[in-house]
């Protein structure tokens, strides 16, 4: 079976989404919570600093600027967010036109990606895709962890029966993080407008989609 997988921030979509979602979010939901962006600015830099992952991140992030909310609400603001996001930043015009060749195909279309489920099946259905794979919350935590890396690559394996080999795999991502699965990719496709990032991805046998318009 052919299966063409795609990342969604800057793969799909031109600019990432979780700062994005939380403000957005907390501007239906909570409002009074706008306030502590600062404070989400500085757990960021925590991050960065290497003092916790991105699954203590975002768990974080939604705490903060959201609370408590049941996933009913979460998927009714997801729908407005990825319709708002999509007016501001837009998709990557060359990688939708991969994803119409390869649904004209008869391709397996998935959406493998970090962000939360709950908005990022918003973003797969303006795309007609059913098959999404992505970051799980139950409210209070992420169950199984971020979508990410090689944690990402153990789930795509698990959608296709626990075994990449037996499947012909396209797939499409901007990060290096998403390494796993390029390198086990049959047509691995790297998402840049970076010379650098390009070399990089060229070196290991990647092709290089130019994100520009």
């Amino acid at each position: 079976m052919k299966v063409a997988i795609y990342d969604l921030d800057k793969t799909l979509v031109r600019r990432a989404t979780f700062t994005p979602f939380l403000a957005f979010a907390a501007r239906k939901l909570a409002p009074w919570r706008l306030v502590l962006l600062p404070v989400w600015v500085l757990i960021m830099l925590g991050y960065r600093a290497g003092l916790y992952g991105r699954t203590g991140l975002k768990t974080a992030g939604m705490k903060l600027m959201l609370g408590k909310q049941t996933l009913s609400r979460l998927e009714d603001v997801g729908e407005k967010f990825a319709e708002h996001h999509l007016n501001t930043a837009g998709w990557i015009d060359p990688v939708i036109t991969m994803v119409e060749a390869d649904r004209a195909a008869g391709t397996r279309l998935v959406v493998a990606t970090a962000a939360f489920e709950f908005y990022a099946k918003a973003f797969a259905r303006r795309l007609g895709i059913e098959h999404v794979i992505a970051t799980q919350w139950d409210g209070e935590r992420i169950p199984g962890g971020n979508c990410y890396g090689e944690t990402k690559r153990a789930r795509v394996a698990e959608s296709l029966g626990g075994d990449l080999s037996g499947h012909q795999i396209r797939f499409v991502s901007d990060s290096f993080a998403d390494a796993p699965l390029l390198l086990e990719a049959e047509e691995p496709f790297f998402v840049t407008a970076s010379e650098r990032k390009r070399a990089r991805a060229e070196a290991l046998g990647w092709s290089v989609i130019d994100p520009a318009p």
